[in-house]
Parts: C-alpha cells; sequence; structure tokens
C-alpha cells in the first residue's frame, strides 16, 4: 500500500507540476501578447493614449532603405537634399498651420498633365510622417496616369483592392484598401483596379463619405491626394471641392503665367495653400 501511495502521490505532483507549466505558460503568453499591443514599434513610433491615434498599432511589413528612397526620389529625416526637405516641411508647417486643431485632405493637383503632382503628393505625405505623433495616408486619385502600384510592387507588396474597387463595390471595405507603404507611419491607397465607367465612380457621393470617413476615424491621420490635372480633368475639380486644401503644382518653365492665372482663378481662393514650382533651379514653395 505504501508503494502504491507513493506512486500516486508521485503521479499526482507530476500532474500539478504539468498544470502548474501549462497556466505559467499560458500568463507568459498573455504577459507577451499585452507587451507587444503596449509597445511602440521597431520603427520607434509613439502611441499617444489620449488621442484616437492608431500610431502605436502600425506595422510595417517591409521598409525601404535610405539608399532606395534616395534612387526613387522620396525624402526622408536623413534626406542629402536639405533643401528639398525644408521646402516641404514649410508646406507641411503651412498646412497645420491653415487647420490648426484638426487633421485634414489636402489635393495635390498640376497645372497641366505631368506637371510633377505625384513626386510633391508622394514627397508630402513622408514629410508629414517625419513627425511621430501623426500618420499621414497618400491615396492615388489619378487613374488616367496611376503611379503608386508601382512604389508597392519595388516592397513585393501587391494589394488585391484599391480606391475605385472601393467605390464600386459595396462589398469591400475601407480597411482591404490601405496598405503599408515601405515608409513608417504612412499609408497608400493604390488606384485599384480599373474598368470602363470608373471616373463615374470618382465623383460620386461614395467618395465624398470616404474621405469624410478617413478623416474621422483617426485624428492624426492626414490625408493626401493625388490628383490629375485640374485645367484637363474633371475629376481634379469635383475632388477639389471634396477636399480641405488645394496645392498646386507648376512645371518651371512649362506653362505661361497667362494658364497659370486661368487656373488659378477657377480655384477656391480659400483651399488655395500653395503654388509649387516644380523642378525650379532653386525650389521654393
Amino acid at each position: 500500500m505504501t508503494d502504491n501511495r507513493a506512486r500516486i502521490a508521485n503521479v499526482r505532483s507530476i500532474l500539478e507540476n504539468t498544470q502548474r507549466k501549462q497556466r505559467r505558460r499560458a500568463r507568459k503568453r498573455e504577459t507577451q501578447a499585452m507587451v507587444s499591443l503596449a509597445t511602440p514599434q521597431a520603427q520607434g513610433e509613439l502611441l499617444n493614449p489620449s488621442t484616437e491615434s492608431e500610431v502605436g498599432f502600425m506595422q510595417d511589413p517591409r521598409l525601404f532603405t535610405d539608399k532606395q528612397l534616395e534612387r526613387i526620389g522620396v525624402v526622408h529625416p536623413r534626406s542629402k537634399n536639405r533643401a528639398l526637405v525644408d521646402s516641404l516641411r514649410q508646406m507641411r508647417t503651412k498646412l497645420f498651420q491653415a487647420c490648426p486643431e484638426g487633421n485634414f485632405t489636402v489635393m495635390v493637383t498640376s497645372v497641366v498633365p505631368e506637371g510633377g503632382a505625384s513626386f510633391i503628393a508622394l514627397n508630402l505625405a513622408s514629410t508629414i510622417s517625419f513627425d511621430r505623433a501623426k500618420t499621414s495616408l497618400l491615396i492615388d486619385g489619378n487613374m488616367y496616369d496611376p503611379t503608386l502600384h508601382k512604389m508597392l510592387e519595388m516592397i513585393k507588396l501587391k494589394p488585391q483592392y484599391g480606391l475605385l474597387d472601393y467605390l464600386s463595390d459595396p462589398n469591400i471595405g475601407i480597411e482591404n484598401i490601405v496598405s503599408p507603404s515601405g515608409i513608417p507611419r504612412m499609408r497608400i491607397v493604390p488606384i485599384g483596379n480599373r474598368m470602363e465607367g470608373d471616373t463615374e465612380h470618382l465623383t460620386s457621393k461614395k467618395m465624398s463619405s470616404f474621405l469624410d470617413e478617413i478623416k474621422q476615424r483617426y485624428d492624426n491621420r492626414f490625408v493626401v491626394i493625388d490628383a490629375p490635372s485640374i485645367s484637363s480633368s474633371v475629376d481634379a475639380r469635383v475632388v477639389a471641392d471634396l477636399c480641405d486644401f488645394i496645392i498646386l503644382v507648376v512645371p518651371y518653365g512649362g506653362v505661361s503665367p497667362n494658364v497659370i492665372e486661368t487656373v488659378v482663378d477657377e480655384i477656391d481662393e480659400q483651399k488655395l495653400v500653395g503654388v509649387v514650382l516644380n523642378n525650379e533651379p532653386h525650389a521654393s514653395f
């Protein structure tokens, strides 16, 4: 009997030890899960608990290196082209001052097609994301000459859906079209799959609701829209009415003053926050 009781006690001890180990492991997993949610990401992102912010929870599966960003012409905090960085920071500051109590949507458009709006929109969004307490969302709204999908391909990301898919299909949500950009705290909405009649979607009520919801979801998210030329696209004119601000890009030496004045006269002067001379020898915004 004594031996049997000893064996039973030993079995119970083993079971109890096993159960204790399982409980410790479970507690450890729970602790790790809590730490992973509360700890800022590897990129040094900060979470401000006083705001409805997703900054501290943003994850970037792949990031561009500084060399890659330099090669594709995107500014970053350590960029060698300090004049360009300073000019973009000035534009960013002007936007923040124009909307001191909240986030905003800004449309970047050019006077003529291929005038450099995509370059300015991309770099403005990148510059906004320099601030670790803010995020930027860059939307490709140029269905005639979209560019952002090419940037995603460089970091081996190929989203299934984009803006046009969301606007045309009620079963696709916003969460299905927002992609990492390869830049910390910056997100991208590519143009998506283009089909006949897509121009109608950009001017629909759903586009207006989409921009409102994007702004309201996160109070630290600033939206930049890469739009087609305002002089050649009805879409750009409609989207301009939906945005808080407009930045007009003028290719240096590419258009006459009369053309610029005509376009500026057609833009709401309260929304026009700046005219950018692109490729100017000594650029100033």
